[in-house]
């Protein structure tokens, strides 16, 4: 099978959240990293699924390609800085709603350093979407540990004006991940889309926010 192999389950979870995060933190489609890596978007769909993980030759060229490490592979190593390093809207949130992390590419959107942005709760600087999110996570259990990821359509507005300005419509990817104390924490990344699709997408998710739970 080109490009993609039957691999261990545990293989084909860190290719697949690896190569969402890639692509929503760079604000890549599908298509456009196809293009890159010389194989269909079926493929990398099907990486992105879990249907396989890409073969042994492909990871080496994704790595290459992401400018990742061996051990930027796996989400269990460097995740922090990793979150920190991103170009695009990413951040770590703990159970209380505070942002633990906050990317390059949120401070820029903030206007803020992002030593202004860690400690600051969601709703202390978002209102609307990105709250109600935060919220739906609580219900459904998202820190306990009962769900494997969602997909969002998102309206980033400030909670405080800002230059009559807002982030507007955004596609988000956000995934559960256990910190070094054993709490979950929320890995939330983000990148801006147009309102025409942002519409698309939620009537793809069939509202604000797709969940899917753990197995």
């Amino acid at each position: 099978m080109a490009g993609g192999d039957q691999s261990k389950p545990g293989d084909v979870t860190i290719w697949r959240n690896f190569l969402r995060r890639y692509r929503f933190t760079n604000n890549i489609k599908q298509a456009a990293l196809a293009d890159d890596l010389g194989v269909t978007q079926a493929m990398v769909s099907r990486w992105e699924s879990g249907a396989v993980s890409p073969a042994a030759a492909m990871q080496d060229r994704i790595r290459a390609l992401a400018g990742a490490s061996e051990a930027m592979a796996s989400p269990l190593v460097g995740w922090r800085q990793h979150v920190a390093a991103q170009p695009g809207m990413a951040a770590v949130v703990n159970a209380d709603g505070v942002i633990e992390t906050a990317s390059r590419g949120l401070a820029r959107e903030l206007e803020l350093p992002r030593g202004r942005i860690e400690g600051q709760g969601i709703g202390s600087l978002f209102a609307g979407d990105l709250v109600s999110l935060y919220n739906t996570l609580i219900a459904k259990g998202f820190f306990d540990g009962a769900l494997e990821s969602v997909e969002s359509a998102d309206v980033y507005c400030f909670a405080r004006p800002r230059k009559n300005r807002d982030i507007g419509p955004v596609h988000g990817l956000h995934w559960p991940h256990r910190a070094e104390d054993n709490r979950v924490r929320w890995m939330l990344t983000g990148a801006r889309i147009s309102q025409t699709d942002f519409e698309s997408l939620r009537r793809e998710l069939g509202g604000q926010a797709e969940l899917t739970a753990q197995d």
